[in-house]
């Protein structure tokens, strides 16, 4: 086996191959060992160890348990666009992100301000979070609602590098 545990992980901000492949690989499968993961890659264990730490500290990887809706009970995922008055943006969003039934929070630029992602159990939980509680939001000036029919792609984190490039 070739030890690369010697090459820096990165060079001017880019990953390596090694880092790319391992990368790969969780997400392919992120329960497999450092072992299996030695193996497939052709790399010592202690520089499969080394590299998942060093993407971890580096904020580039992170390891969840990702949640499936529909098996906890809840049918109706919806996307809540929202135009809101921009002195407010931040206490909406962040009174947003305070419930439980919201997801999924961003601000974003166009013709909405926040868009935010929420899972319900029925379409009457989504009727009732739209009037009884986002009607009554100070500062928002109109929402719009699209009920997911069917996912054909979804690639969890693919926005997760936009809130790390933000804030680190």
């Amino acid at each position: 086996m070739v030890d690369r545990g010697s090459i820096p992980c990165h060079t001017n901000g880019a990953m390596d191959e090694l880092d790319q492949r391992l990368i790969t690989e969780l997400a392919r499968d992120a329960r497999q060992t450092s072992a299996e993961l030695s193996r497939k890659l052709k790399v010592s264990e202690t520089t499969i160890r080394r590299r998942i730490q060093h993407l971890e500290e580096q904020g580039i990887i992170t390891f969840t348990a990702i949640l499936n809706p529909a098996k906890l009970g809840y049918n109706i995922i919806a996307i809540i666009a929202l135009e809101v008055d921009l002195g407010s943006i931040d206490k909406i969003s962040e009174s947003l992100a305070l419930c439980p039934n919201v997801r999924y929070v961003s601000l974003c630029t166009g013709n909405h301000d926040i868009f935010i992602g929420t899972w319900f159990h029925s379409s009457g939980e989504l009727t009732q979070f739209v009037k009884d509680y986002l009607a009554k939001v100070p500062g928002i000036r109109k929402s719009e609602t699209f009920v997911i029919l069917d996912v054909k792609k979804d690639e969890v984190g693919w926005l997760r590098s936009l809130e790390l490039g933000a804030s680190g």
